[in-house]
């Protein structure tokens, strides 16, 4: 580094630098830059080299008295609000006093934030909005849903209103509705009855509002894997590591023999948990106790326990191998069934 650079002498302000690579094209001196005027000089005879406008400061002014903010924006626009943040504020009328508004001005305050209220909230979507998503928040705080799900589950419902299926129709079922939709779309499916006791909505309501919003949007919501069950069931029922693995591989056997057509997620899930705590000898575990844990009836996990042991006739645990000849048989299968449909196809 040069000894301008690492001279001592404190005349120098800070806004002058060494500008490294370049001389000056009379003499050959260290050319500096000076921030400040704009300008590009040589130290050893005063030449201005050039002059540009260019402002490389910060961009960024502090109006506090500690200079450390650098914060002159608002927050980030966010789908949530029935603005979406874009609205202006004009503060609590409890501060106005503190800020010395006082009088006349006070009263002016007071009538601008009376107006801005009514400006925002003058159409009926816009307060069916503001209702909508308010119940949003309440219930993905009661279920700990992410922000992207409730996000989601907003876009949803702004979609529902631009489409008018809120005339007639009730906001707290077809939000929940939205919610149990977008939960899907993102793979973190939740029961009707846990959306149900969240929301103090009936379930055949919910499920009622669900088909006509996949209807009506024409949304292609994924199929719910049992596997995300899985691990829920076997916390609630206080079952072991061990089995909570076992369950899974049992689950990817159904799902390779195609056993899983037409029966419920949970029910399934809650059926295969069964089984696994059969493999592994745990007869104290009833019908009851897994179908209270997977918020099914005994029923269902009676029938679809009955099936799985007809169709996959285990008679101990399930080992990595089983899984591949399963998956090699699967695959042999499809590539004959392909060969003849392209037989079939040449022929016709």
């Amino acid at each position: 580094m040069s000894n301008f650079s690492n001279s001592k002498d404190n005349r120098y302000p800070r806004s002058i630098s060494l500008s490294k690579g370049m001389n000056c094209i009379h003499c050959g001196g260290n050319v500096i830059r000076n921030k400040d005027q704009g300008v590009l000089i040589c130290i050893v005879c005063g030449n201005v080299i050039v002059r540009y406008d260019l402002e490389e400061g910060p961009e960024w002014r502090s109006f506090e008295e500690e200079e450390e903010s650098r914060v002159r924006v608002g927050p980030p626009s966010t789908p949530l609000v029935q603005d979406k943040g874009f609205s202006t504020l004009l503060g609590v009328e409890s501060d106005d006093s503190a800020k010395g508004i006082v009088g006349k001005a006070k009263r002016d305050m007071s009538r601008l934030r009376k107006w801005q209220h009514r400006i925002s909230f003058s159409s009926s979507k816009g307060r069916n909005l503001s209702v909508a998503l308010s119940i949003l928040g309440r219930i993905g705080e009661k279920l700990e849903v992410p922000l992207p799900v409730l996000s989601r589950a907003s876009h949803l419902y702004r979609m529902a209103l631009e489409k008018d299926m809120l005339r007639g129709r009730a906001i707290d079922p077809m939000i929940g509705a939205a919610l149990y939709a977008a939960l899907r779309l993102e793979g973190m499916p939740r029961t009707l009855k846990e959306l149900s006791e969240a929301s103090s909505i009936e379930e055949k309501e919910l499920a009622g509002y669900y088909r006509l919003l996949i209807k009506e949007l024409d949304l292609r919501v994924p199929v719910a894997d049992p596997i995300v069950h899985v691990r829920g069931i076997c916390a609630r029922a206080n079952l072991s590591k061990k089995i909570m693995l076992e369950t899974e591989k049992i689950v990817r056997l159904a799902q390779i023999n195609r056993l899983t057509a037409g029966k419920s997620p949970a029910g399934l899930a809650g059926a295969s948990t069964y089984y696994a705590c059969t493999l592994h000898k745990k007869n104290h575990t009833s019908y009851r106790e897994i179908a209270y844990a997977s918020e099914t009836s005994e029923v269902t996990i009676r029938n679809i326990y009955k099936i799985l042991t007809e169709r996959l006739n285990l008679k101990e645990p399930v080992t990595l191998e089983i899984l591949r000849e399963t998956e090699e048989k699967k695959q042999a299968y499809l590539k004959e069934r392909f060969a003849k449909n392209r037989l079939r196809q040449k022929k016709t």
